[in-house]
């Protein structure tokens, strides 16, 4: 890895030059995850009077992104604009065809700015799309016509394409929180015996919910699936809050504040969030095992681009060329995505309602790295986007080890977190072995060892 002293004398080598500092701090990347905008939901259960014939927006069905979303999604573009465009001066005004390429290690294309990668469904590939149409689509002179896009009737004037790559759904265990992955399901199997598991599972509360929920939807619900009925009920709220007391004569806000609050907790358990640290199973640490097989991929992968984009400065070396001017990378993902990513990093608060749930539509992570001319290192900030209408918001000091009263953390810190919780063996590999084979068991201790230390350190710094 590049020294940091080098990093300052390849800049210069290089004559790179970003358009914005703050103070001595000078920004060279920016990493977005975002989650796609309001749809219609993805199932339902057996006795709902909505069924997938109700939702027609979108195109119609299960999963699809209303305009709803497709506004949320442009407005945020607009602010992501604002924000790089307009105050940082750090993303180019005009968008140019040539500055988006694949990410390949073998392209010789060595402009480009923004690359896309969008989990594959439509939500979040048209989430990814009306985000860069607030972007880099706007009728505001920036573009031209006929050089940029066509100047024709019917074209909506200044509107650019741009690129939105994906991968197949079941192997993206970046985007994709579900993608195929056996051993992420063994290991939830093997946390839902865990003492605290069971005995949430086993409560009266839980148990009574489960149990009427069975009766009123035709299906037998637990704790895997509670989800469907409590996500099917909020949207409903939003599109048939008229009548779906009316047709779902069971339904009350009290028993769907009570449905709500049991899979908040189930979500937090899912992605590897226990109130026993370490949550010792059979010699697993279940907690850790969960952060990794979920966020972790995730979590490698942006500080990976930042380990590299800091790698190739100055070099022109063809595995460089393809992030030497790359300054934005694009995630256009889920909920669970960006749930999972921050459980990585044990700061789950910053994405949730109190005490669980998921992140609302349209929130978004911003994760900015910057090299510091007055040491010679580099720094990471993160900024969270809550929803639609709600700012940007610095959380890089609830990430432990970050210190209080700046915005500004060590790499070297999110480099850790990364390493710790960086899954054992690559994730398309790792997703296919046995979670007690001879591998599994010798990484154990390993665990074990930073689990301990995660829970001495979150105890001294007062995080639980």
């Amino acid at each position: 890895m590049v020294s940091a002293i080098s990093i300052l004398a390849l800049l210069a080598l290089s004559g790179h030059v970003t358009t914005y500092s703050d103070g001595t701090k000078e920004l060279i990347f920016v990493q977005t995850l975002w989650r796609h905008g309001d749809r219609s939901p993805t199932k339902t259960f057996p006795t709902d009077p909505f069924q997938e014939d109700a939702w027609t927006f979108g195109g119609g069905g299960w999963g699809q992104l209303s305009p709803a979303g497709m506004k949320q999604h442009l407005n945020l573009g607009k602010m992501l604009r604002s924000r790089y465009v307009g105050d940082y001066q750090f993303f180019p005004t005009k968008y140019n065809a040539k500055q988006v390429t694949t990410c390949s290690s073998t392209s010789t294309n060595s402009e480009f700015q923004i690359y896309v990668r969008s989990t594959d469904v439509n939500r979040t590939i048209i989430s990814a799309m009306s985000n860069l149409l607030g972007q880099y689509g706007q009728n505001d002179g920036s573009s031209v016509p006929d050089v940029d896009y066509p100047n024709i009737t019917g074209w909506p004037t200044g509107y650019v394409p741009i690129a939105v790559h994906t991968v197949d759904d079941d192997t993206d265990h970046l985007g994709n929180m579900e993608a195929t992955c056996p051993f992420r399901e063994q290991v939830w199997n093997l946390a839902k015996t865990s003492d605290e598991v069971k005995n949430f599972i086993n409560s009266e509360k839980v148990q009574s919910m489960l149990g009427n929920l069975t009766k009123f939807t035709g299906q037998t619900v637990d704790i895997d699936n509670l989800w469907i009925i409590t996500n099917a009920l909020y949207i409903e709220q939003i599109y048939y809050n008229d009548t779906i007391r009316t047709k779902n004569t069971w339904f009350t806000d009290d028993l769907y504040a009570q449905a709500d609050a049991i899979n908040d907790q189930v979500q937090l358990y899912q992605n590897g969030i226990f109130k026993t640290v370490p949550n010792v199973v059979n010699g697993h640490d279940v907690g850790v095992l969960t952060r990794k097989v979920r966020g972790g991929p995730i979590l490698d992968d942006m500080v990976m681009h930042m380990n590299i984009k800091l790698d190739c400065q100055g070099k022109t070396t063809p595995n460089c060329t393809w992030i030497n001017n790359l300054k934005n990378y694009v995630y256009s993902a889920h909920d669970t995505t960006i749930y999972a990513f921050f459980s990585a990093l044990l700061i789950e608060e910053y994405a949730v309602k109190p005490n669980g749930g998921y992140p609302l539509y349209s929130a978004a992570v911003l994760l900015e790295l910057y090299i510091d001319h007055a040491d010679n290192k580099p720094y990471f900030k993160m900024v969270y986007h809550e929803q639609e209408n709600s700012g940007f918001k610095d959380i890089t000091m609830g990430i432990q080890g970050c210190p209080n009263g700046t915005s500004y953390c060590s790499l070297d810190i999110l480099r850790n977190f990364a390493q710790t919780i960086k899954p054992d063996q690559p994730i398309d590999q790792w997703c296919y072995t046995d979670l007690d084979a001879k591998h599994a068991g010798m990484t154990t201790v390993s665990l074990f060892l930073i689990a301990v230390i995660l829970a001495i350190q979150n105890d001294f710094m007062g995080l639980f």
